[in-house]
């Protein structure tokens, strides 16, 4: 981290108008040039010098030479020497430069908009010929006259980013921009100091009031930054070079806003001194809610600008300048420490794995080495196999043990260890198909285990299975599990292994569960592209889309960090955050209805095909990347393996599993109190396994509609109404599907009724205020059943309206899959 203070800027009184002073890249001069016909509303950002010149240049005498120089301006923008106070490369090492405060590129008026770009563009380049790797831009006005405009904002961004045509961006190729942003609208804070200052009938004035008025003890209510932020990101189509400054100069927003930061690319965290309380004795110190904030973003280490230092407010009476550093540094050092999974898989945070394939290929030593580093889940399942042990008699003789897949044998040593532990007599059969990792079992069974195992080569959805019953196993052990559960065939595998249990064996798992949750997260998303974008496998595979198409319909194996997860528990099915897809359960080939071959293999492997419907409620605004995949396993007993993400149902600190992630190739915006629609498919055509995956959103009536005027005086059926497609009946009894609506809207005698045409194309008029009640709809392939006729006009029973959806991801296996 590092905390940095600009010192050649530091007499200036505001640069920025937010409260600090840092290092600027040019002195703000440009404030004294008329660049446009309306330049009058940038001369409150000048200083005082700079506001003088720009009145002398408007008197009539100086009227036309003062537009001559600023049309040569624009014609070939550049610097004097006494305009900028950054001249030499030597300069620039570990500078943050901070671009002139009084651009407006979302102003309402055009000229200025012009001219800001114009001069952004200039400032930019004289950046990137000076080697700053990181620029931070002025903010975006959260005045609501200038919101129109920020689209335009966001264009002068992206051309600093993208060359066009022959001209080359004025950001290169490697220079990072990150705009800084106050965690919530500042217009807003300041209309609430004054309406504070005015109830307060201070003696002094309204404005001078509110200004000296500390924003730390304030809390508001606006999601301003992070909606401007992804407007900005979406229409700079997520260039991984633009990224937040965050200054918490303004009064916090709720903490479901707050919660979207630590997923987001925060360049930089800039933290003014008056955002800072005074503890008792006097010394600045952050809120509990800034903490929680600056600890977060912490963990990506981004530079922290304090500002406003040198003249502390008058609370802070004990050590300022220096306690604002050394209170920063206490909250790095004072940081949670780093979990077991942490510390394992440091390096691996938002990492892109594949998903290994394991009947295709065989695992090197190093994976086998990576995985036998969990001893959480080698625990578990001696657990497991202890309880299985511990339940069978003690005078049942001698207990068959197989361990399937059986690897470089820890499952073949905990296995043994539990047996000690039960005080039961064990067998172990060790299958394995890797011939390499069979040499490592043949070395443990000559020194370690002895004559209690024997060693077998072979598959276990091909080997022979013992024709003596007695010869069969009673307990069969395995760990195919992969972070979604069944992504690594662990069914197909078991298909196969289960005909070596005896009709009342046991198998180890004898279950498991995927879950599912909508995840958002742009340093995911923009992994996938450029995972994409930057394939090896050269120009014949493809155009960049086919590759970026293939690269975002594959799920990966990540350990998440800038995540955010959108769900949240409630809506109107009550529904969970994490739902789960469907299960596989296994035992005994004689306890399972799948229709067998002579060898005991399913003849087909349809029974292992899958698909569920889940509705997910989503509290607060986010953009969804894709689908955050977990699983459960019930080993035997009580004795469960999980990554489920809440603390109470998932293993701590175990190694073994990332989660998966399914991305979405478009990102998928959500509004507050939206509804979000996942399909999930899990498909097989014989010789591969593969998954598909979807996402609509919608927004239900209760988040479009006041509370309704009056009771309707009939009830219609419930419907799901898109724009641009015919309704469609909500299906009775399913478990993501509410029977209790709300209405979006209903007829009274004060209202005026919606007029209808009978039998309007594409909405049935049956049931709509207004509409011809007893006439019945045609069939015009909306797939409604007809209904009786009603004797009142009654208002539809609206459940929600669709606003979007993904594609399709993977059909047909296309671009990801798993061979058999």
């Amino acid at each position: 981290m590092a905390a940095a203070e600009g010192a050649q800027a530091a007499h200036l009184a505001n640069p920025g108008a937010m409260g600090g002073s840092w290092e600027l890249l040019s002195r703000g001069a440009g404030g004294g040039m008329a660049r446009s016909s309306s330049r009058p509303l940038a001369l409150a950002h000048a200083t005082g010098a700079a506001a003088s010149a720009a009145a002398a240049a408007a008197s009539p005498h100086n009227a036309d030479a003062t537009q001559r120089e600023a049309e040569e301006w624009r014609r070939a923008p550049a610097f004097r020497r006494g305009e900028v106070n950054i001249s030499k490369l030597e300069e620039t090492d570990g500078l943050i430069a901070v671009l002139s405060p009084w651009l407006e590129l979302d102003s309402p008026d055009e000229g200025v908009r012009i001219d800001s770009e114009i001069a952004l563009r200039q400032e930019v380049a004289y950046a990137s010929y000076l080697g700053i790797a990181h620029v931070v831009l002025p903010a975006p006005s959260s005045e609501p006259s200038h919101a129109p405009f920020l689209a335009s904002y966001a264009r002068a961004v992206s051309a600093c980013l993208s060359s066009g045509g022959a001209e080359g961006a004025p950001a290169g190729s490697w220079m990072q921009l990150s705009v800084r942003l106050p965690v919530s609208s500042t217009y807003a804070a300041q209309q609430q100091l004054v309406r504070q200052a005015r109830a307060s009938a201070s003696s002094v004035s309204v404005e001078s009031s509110a200004s000296e008025r500390s924003s730390a003890n304030l809390r508001a209510d606006n999601d301003w930054a992070w909606t401007t932020w992804e407007r900005l990101r979406h229409l700079c189509a997520y260039s991984p070079r633009l990224s937040v400054a965050l200054d918490l100069c303004a009064p916090l927003p709720p903490a479901a806003a707050l919660a979207r930061w630590p997923a987001e690319p925060v360049g930089a965290v800039f933290l003014p001194a008056r955002a800072f309380l005074a503890n008792a004795k006097g010394f600045p110190v952050l809120s509990k809610a800034s903490q929680a904030l600056l600890r977060a973003l912490l963990r990506r280490r981004p530079p922290v600008v304090l500002s406003g230092v040198h003249e502390p407010p008058a609370r802070h009476s004990r050590g300022v300048p220096a306690a604002y550093l050394q209170y920063v540094r206490h909250l790095e050092r004072s940081a949670p420490p780093e979990s077991a999974v942490d510390v394992f898989a440091r390096g691996y945070g938002d990492w892109l794995q594949a998903p290994l394939q394991p009947l295709m290929d065989n695992l090197e030593g190093t994976t086998y080495d990576v995985f036998e580093r969990d001893p959480v889940k080698y625990q578990l399942y001696e657990e497991a196999v202890f309880q299985a042990l511990s339940d069978r008699p003690a005078t049942a003789g001698t207990a068959s043990v197989w361990v399937c897949g059986a690897g470089r044998g820890p499952l073949v040593s905990r296995v043994l260890a539990a047996a000690t532990r039960a005080r039961r007599n064990v067998r172990v059969v060790a299958l394995e198909k890797n011939a390499n990792a069979l040499v490592s079992l043949q070395d443990k069974s000559v020194t370690e285990w002895g004559e209690r195992v024997e060693v077998r080569f072979g598959d276990m959805r091909s080997a022979a299975v013992p024709p003596d019953v007695r010869d069969r196993a009673d307990i069969v052990v395995s760990e195919l599990l992969g972070s979604f559960g069944d992504n690594e065939l662990s069914p197909e595998c078991l298909d196969g292994a289960m005909r070596f249990l005896k009709p009342n064996g046991i198998s180890i798992p004898a279950s498991y569960t995927p879950f599912l949750s909508p995840l958002s997260s742009a340093k995911l998303h923009h992994e996938v592209l450029s995972t994409g974008a930057n394939s090896s496998a050269g120009p014949s595979v493809g155009s960049l889309v086919d590759r970026q198409t293939k690269s975002a319909e594959t799920p990966y194996v990540v350990l998440f960090q800038a995540v955010a997860h959108l769900a949240a528990s409630g809506g109107r099915g009550n529904w969970e955050a994490v739902q789960h897809t469907w299960t596989f359960e296994h035992g005994p080939v004689e306890n399972t209805p799948t229709v067998r071959d002579a060898s005991g293999l399913p003849i087909t492997n349809l029974h292992n095909i899958r698909s569920s419907t889940h509705t997910f409620h989503i509290p607060h605004a986010g953009v969804c990347h894709g689908l955050a995949g977990y699983f459960e396993a019930h080993l035997y007993g009580d004795v469960h393996c999980s990554i489920h993400p809440d603390p109470a149902r998932g293993s701590p600190d175990m190694l073994s599993w990332f989660p998966i992630f399914f991305p979405f190739r478009d990102p998928l915006y959500l509004p507050a109190q939206a509804e979000l629609d996942v399909h999930m498919w899990r498909c097989t055509s014989g010789r591969k396994v593969w998954y598909e995956w979807a996402a609509e959103a919608y927004l239900s009536a209760a988040a479009l509609a006041p509370p309704p005027l009056g009771a309707s005086g009939s009830t219609a059926s419930a419907h799901t109404v898109s724009a641009g497609a015919q309704p469609q009946r909500a299906a009775s009894g399913t478990s993501h599907m509410s029977e209790g609506a709300e209405s979006l809207a209903s007829a009274t005698s004060s209202a005026p009724p919606f007029q209808n045409a009978p039998h309007t194309p594409m909405l049935p008029s049956v049931g709509l205020p207004g509409g011809a009640a007893a006439s019945e709809p045609p069939s015009l392939g909306m797939g409604q059943p007809p209904r009786a006729a009603s004797t009142n006009a009654g208002a539809v029973q609206l459940q929600r309206i669709k606003i979007a959806q993904t594609a399709l991801m993977n059909p047909g296996g296309r671009s990801s899959w798993v061979g058999m």
